[in-house]
């Protein structure tokens, strides 16, 4: 069939390629002048910065790996080590930084104030929390929030706020309070996966690497957005802001849900656009610059990861310093992505802006899939909808890949990535973070 996919982020492009390969005709269409995956990557210094900088647990992000060992990318470990940091009026103070033991890679305090003043806390509420996760899974009422969760035990407050809600952030990129309204179980899977020792992988090449390979091959239309899809007979009318008309056997839309109104015929589609407005979006500003203030104050504490809070953890940000998990940037100037950043970043040192936006998972979330996929089963549907916002669980490139793969089974498209292990390098230009 001949078939449009609206939007190249990871869920658009994954469909694609997964379908073109089982012999369909596709084409991508993309408001954004480039492509959307990679959309905000750039070169620094004759390197490569991602943004966002993608890093994954190889049980977490398990079909994401799979499909770039697939397309033939190799990856690379990487220990994402951190450091915390207390915001004071008048000074910066690092109360915490973390490394991992020879034997066995468990992860240790590796700073005198640290085991001095947090070293009993954090080990405290690290037994608490695993004792948390381990009577929650054993109960029967696991549709509890993450708020739930955290009012129904006890867990050391330090250990909670400066360590564990910090990793949330980095990778929930939400607010707080967001992430408090969360359902607690995919999170606490995530907990408890993250902590079994394995490194995080990057792709060589990064993400400008994997999007070659999902698009090779596929027509793109880029620079313009779609303003108009609308069922006709048997097929299907896509219009873009050009005024050029496309007509399809199937349309996929890979876009955030807040969008669909701009272009879904909304009488056609009055059914489909009332549940997909129920999906809540957030927005936040990623900052890349070179600005150092955002890093602990001695060299020798400085991380990948930069947490920074205040005493009441009512103010926090955490920054990733890229020099340390990209090849490229190895021997460059010190280049940092800091989220939602609370402390004033030199505008003459900040490189780019970028605003991301990711799903909102809360009680509804769940229904709302469930609803969408018996949708999607209807032999007469010619338009389709995924995105990281239509899985269960973490909306992140996973989901993306996963909602990509529930409309290759309404297609009968093959997967033959799944189960496929990643194919890892040591990179020497990174071989003392290992």
């Amino acid at each position: 069939m001949d078939i449009a996919v609206i939007g190249s982020g990871m869920a658009g492009l994954a469909t694609a390629r997964i379908l073109k390969d089982a012999g369909h005709s596709i084409t991508i269409f993309e408001a954004l002048p480039g492509r959307g995956m990679d959309s905000h990557s750039t070169e620094f210094e004759g390197g490569l910065i991602d943004a966002p900088l993608r890093v994954m647990n190889p049980h977490l992000w398990k079909n994401t790996l799979s499909l770039a060992t697939y397309l033939g990318i190799e990856t690379f470990p990487v220990r994402t080590y951190m450091a915390c940091s207390w915001l004071f009026e008048d000074r910066i103070e690092t109360w915490l930084t973390t490394s991992r033991s020879r034997i066995g890679n468990f992860p240790i305090i590796n700073n005198r104030k640290g085991i001095q003043q947090y070293g009993w806390r954090l080990v405290k509420g690290m037994l608490q929390l695993k004792t948390a996760i381990a009577k929650f899974f054993k109960s029967k009422d696991q549709e509890i929030t993450l708020a739930e969760f955290i009012n129904n035990n006890d867990i050391e407050e330090v250990f909670l706020h400066g360590v564990v809600m910090p990793v949330l952030y980095t990778i929930c990129t939400c607010s707080s309070k967001t992430i408090g309204e969360w359902p607690a179980k995919p999170l606490l899977i995530f907990l408890r996966q993250l902590t079994d020792g394995d490194a995080l992988l990057r792709m060589q090449g990064g993400t400008p690497a994997l999007v070659d390979k999902l698009i090779a091959g596929i027509q793109i239309h880029n620079g313009s957005a779609i303003t108009q899809v609308k069922e006709q007979d048997s097929r299907v009318l896509v219009e873009n802001a050009l005024g050029e008309q496309y007509i399809f056997d199937r349309v996929i839309v890979a876009t955030p849900t807040n969008k669909i109104e701009d272009f879904l015929n909304t009488e056609q589609f009055a059914d489909d656009i009332a549940l997909l407005k129920k999906f809540k979006f957030e927005q936040g500003k990623l900052v890349i610059h070179t600005d150092q203030t955002v890093m602990p104050p001695k060299r020798k504490d400085w991380a990948v990861l930069s947490y920074m809070m205040d005493r009441k953890f009512t103010r926090q940000q955490f920054t990733v310093w890229l020099n340390a998990v990209e090849p490229s940037l190895v021997g460059k100037t010190a280049v940092f992505q800091t989220w939602q950043p609370v402390i004033d970043i030199d505008p003459k040192k900040i490189i780019s802006t970028v605003t991301l936006t990711r799903a909102v998972v809360d009680s509804q979330t769940v229904a709302l899939n469930k609803e969408l996929q018996i949708r999607h089963k209807d032999a007469n549907r010619k338009v389709f909808y995924c995105g990281s916002w239509s899985c269960d669980g973490l909306p992140i490139l996973e989901s993306a890949v996963t909602s990509a793969m529930h409309i290759a089974e309404i297609f009968n498209a093959p997967l033959p990535f799944v189960g496929l292990k990643p194919k890892v390098e040591v990179s020497p230009q990174l071989g003392y973070y290992y």
